[in-house]
């Protein structure tokens, strides 16, 4: 969550990363006028007789949850990229031209509805890889937007997901999300709040999203918006008929929030539950939450790559770029577990008061992947006390319905005649146990098969070879002082190379929910810039002085999330590349050796530093 920081790594610093079940239909509903076929736009009924030339898909005698409903061996034809016919297997005329799935044992379901994201890099591919065809985007620069309103927008084959997005988010100056190198437009006051708004809007943002976040969740103090601005900027989004959203990292912001107007928040929190009355209001008030809680599991101690390695069916399937974030984990976590049953509460607590849950992810934040971590999302709602079709529709129907997006000539989230041919099928019954989502058959986007295996890992470049041993002490130039204060955090760091080693001292600070500071080495000349040094297995530190704990980071591949291991100061530290899951190192950026832990000055030296 963006209170729980995304990890990111740039030029001269580190940046941590930061509805009830009803019946199953039976052959009575053929007369159902919701299972009839509808012509696409601009058919006749001779188009649709199979003369023509066509790319149709049926599925044929497959359970079939439509974002809503249950229905026993039904059929789905999908084509144009939409859904063409859906029902009961009696009811559904499979045309001459469709090419046909058998669907025995297996369960179709809308492609799935990531309800908060962060998508760079691979996400939309990875995401689609999983069945998760739609993302939820929470904080994203608009320079995409035209091209990515357009994928949406058509029906062809993509083979990855389709985006919408907050875009630039609404906070304080120096507050949460100024702290990425991004230039942040702020509101600044109430007065400017319309203008604010209405910029957003222009560039493209489907929604606004504000944040309420000062950091006491976390150990931090950051700056906030006042419940002036928060108020005035919820009504300039209404005045526009845009749904406004809180990002918050505690109850009593909350508080602040929700009497201000938001619509939903896009985290829950857990330093204290949400009792009953509280839950009443905010169903009262017709507010919806997304919990996130793949990464707040995370942030309370529950690795994410541990609990996701059980499926085996999945064990093949993940990226290099899910692998890293995935082996993430949020610094301290392990003295967070008390809570994480607080988040389960709140949600048994909400969903009896009848606030709309929604399933989103949070990824790629340490502990959470794009795609895979959003079936772990509904499967954790499940845990938490809803019922499996409950759990199902927040990453389908419930989602689509709050963000409108059953509306219109173009729905999705739904397996409906005239819906988006998004699909994905499963074997077994995830309306039985959620956890079958993971046994993924096959997925469609717009109709179109979407290609799930990973591209084969591409072989050395014949010079490559072993690489050669690399001394990081040999040359100065490489390394770079790095501390949080580009974060907004009050952390500072300063090396100085002495008598062959590297001397590290400055000061952690509150400020920052991590603090950290320390030095960075660059694998090229130019700081950050992948090469391929595949044949390094190891990195061996030698480090002294007055620090308590170091947090050794490797930067790799395509994503800006490093891989990390908490280490304590010693003669000999080993760590083993290969057991960092996601290191890349055909695409090798950088180590970062920091004084993390509890606040104070630090002092430590560098004697050793080596890649072999």
């Amino acid at each position: 969550m963006k209170n729980l920081w995304i990890v990111l790594g740039v030029v001269a610093t580190l940046l941590l990363v930061l509805l009830f079940l009803p019946e199953p239909l039976d052959d009575s509903t053929a007369d159902d006028p919701s299972t009839a076929v509808v012509p696409m736009d601009g058919e006749d009924e001779a188009d649709r007789s199979g003369d023509r030339e066509t790319t149709a898909t049926a599925i044929v005698g497959v359970r079939l949850f439509d974002g809503e409903r249950v229905i026993e061996d039904a059929t789905i034809v999908m084509d144009d990229g939409r859904v063409a016919q859906a029902g009961p297997r009696a009811s559904v005329i499979v045309p001459d031209h469709a090419s046909t799935v058998d669907g025995a044992g297996r369960t179709a379901l809308p492609g799935l509805i990531d309800a908060h994201v962060h998508a760079f890099g691979g996400a939309q591919v990875d995401a689609a890889r999983f069945g998760v065809t739609t993302l939820l985007d929470m904080f994203r620069t608009p320079d995409d937007f035209e091209q990515q309103h357009a994928q949406r927008r058509g029906r062809e084959p993509v083979g990855q997901a389709d985006l919408y997005s907050a875009g630039f988010l609404a906070t304080a100056d120096g507050g949460h999300g100024t702290q990425y190198g991004i230039d942040v437009p702020l509101p600044e006051s109430a007065e400017r709040a319309q203008a604010w708004v209405d910029d957003r809007l222009a560039e493209g943002s489907d929604w606004i999203k504000i944040v309420v976040e000062s950091g006491e969740g976390w150990g931090g103090d950051l700056p906030s918006l006042d419940a002036d601005t928060v108020a005035a900027v919820v009504d300039a989004a209404h005045a526009r008929g845009v749904l406004a959203m809180a990002h918050v990292g505690s109850l009593a912001e909350a508080e602040l929030a929700v009497p201000a107007g938001v619509d939903g928040l896009v985290h829950l929190f857990g330093d204290r539950e949400v009792d009953a009355a509280t839950a009443a209001e905010w169903a009262e008030r017709g507010l919806f939450v997304i919990p996130t809680t793949p990464v707040l599991a995370g942030a309370y101690g529950q690795p994410g790559l541990k609990r996701l390695e059980r499926f085996e069916a999945i064990e093949d399937q993940l990226s290099a770029e899910q692998r890293r974030s995935l082996s993430g984990a949020f610094p301290n976590s392990e003295n967070r577990t008390d809570m994480w049953p607080r988040v389960q509460a709140s949600i048994r607590t909400l969903h009896a008061a009848g606030v709309p849950l929604l399933a989103g992810s949070d990824a790629p934040n340490p502990g959470t992947a794009q795609g895979i971590s959003l079936h772990d999302a509904v499967i954790r709602l499940h845990e938490a006390g809803l019922s499996p079709i409950e759990a199902l529709r927040s990453a389908t129907g419930t989602t689509a319905s709050v963000f409108t997006m059953l509306a219109g000539d173009d729905p999705r989230g739904c397996l409906r005649p005239g819906c988006r041919a998004d699909l994905l099928l499963v074997y077994g019954n995830p309306l039985d146990d959620p956890t079958d989502l993971l046994r993924i058959a096959e997925v469609w986007k717009n109709g179109a098969v979407v290609e799930r295996n990973l591209p084969a890992s591409p072989e050395p470049a014949e010079s490559t070879g072993p690489a050669d041993p690399a001394d990081l002490l040999a040359d100065l130039t490489h390394w770079m002082p790095a501390a949080d204060n580009f974060m907004g955090g009050a952390s500072n760091a300063s090396i100085e190379l002495v008598d062959g080693a590297l001397r590290v001292n400055g000061t952690l600070r509150p400020g920052f929910a991590f603090p950290y500071a320390g030095g960075m080495w660059s694998a090229a000349d130019v700081p950050m810039q992948a090469v391929d040094r595949r044949g390094w297995t190891t990195l061996t530190l030698s480090v002294s002085g007055e620090v308590d704990l170091l947090r050794v980071m490797v930067f790799s591949g395509n994503s800006p999330q490093p891989v990390w291991r908490d280490v304590t100061p010693d003669d000999e530290i080993r760590i083993e590349l290969d057991e960092l899951a996601g290191v890349d190192l055909s695409a090798f950026q950088a180590i970062g050796v920091f004084a993390a832990g509890e606040a104070g000055a630090f002092d430590f030296t560098i004697e050793q530093a080596r890649l072999e």
